[in-house]
């Protein structure tokens, strides 16, 4: 329980952080061509990082009927939108635990992914402006069986709504091929470890509100 509640901590203090670091900027953004995309993403692929815990659970010997995971996160994508459409960003989040019970120190595993990223966006000055952007993502991950992780591409297209005013709306949908090592436990022998990569996050659908 207290993992769990740092981890409501954590989300509660990012979110603050981006929001307060939001409206600081937001009164130059227009001249600047900043925009502050922040929002609620819900991704797919994450099932297979609690399949692997459960299995490396019951491969030791414990349950693992009961597990809490968080698919969906605060993500924060911060780019600069130059007059042709054109735009370069970066990215935080959406950042995703879980927490497994069953075994005596109970396994956990987290994720922040960062990325960066090239876009373009089509009728800049329209109210409506659909977009697309690709670039690179890495997972800063941690947990009792992650190995490591490696970068990988990501693409992404939404749209934003009402962009004549000082807050938009959007939407967008991502695909991440970035990838983590995790161990993971021989059913009939837990001795036996290989290396499974997994990528947590193939695809990602986003809400947001850009500033």
């Amino acid at each position: 329980m207290k993992r769990l509640s740092a981890f409501f901590q954590l989300h509660f203090y990012i979110a603050i952080g981006i929001l307060c670091f939001v409206f600081c900027m937001s009164g130059s953004a227009e001249a600047k061509g900043w925009r502050f995309p922040v929002g609620l993403t819900v991704v797919t692929g994450y099932g297979d990082v609690v399949d692997l815990y459960e299995n490396n659970l019951e491969a030791a010997g414990y349950s693992a009927e009961d597990s809490w995971h968080v698919p969906v996160g605060v993500a924060f994508q911060p780019y600069y939108e130059f007059d042709s459409g054109f735009r370069i960003g970066t990215g935080f989040g959406p950042m995703s635990y879980l927490l497994t019970s069953g075994a005596d120190d109970d396994p956990y595993f987290f994720t922040f992914p960062i990325n960066a990223n090239l876009g373009f966006t089509l009728f800049p000055d329209s109210s409506a402006a659909p977009y697309i952007r690709a670039g690179v993502m890495y997972h800063l991950a941690a947990g009792d069986y992650v190995d490591g992780s490696s970068p990988g591409v990501f693409g992404a297209v939404g749209i934003e709504l009402m962009r004549d005013r000082k807050v938009s709306l959007g939407i967008e949908v991502g695909f991440d091929a970035s990838e983590i090592d995790f161990e993971k436990y021989d059913d009939q022998d837990p001795s036996e470890v290989t290396i499974e990569d997994i990528r947590p996050y193939r695809a990602m659908i986003s809400l947001f509100a850009a500033f």
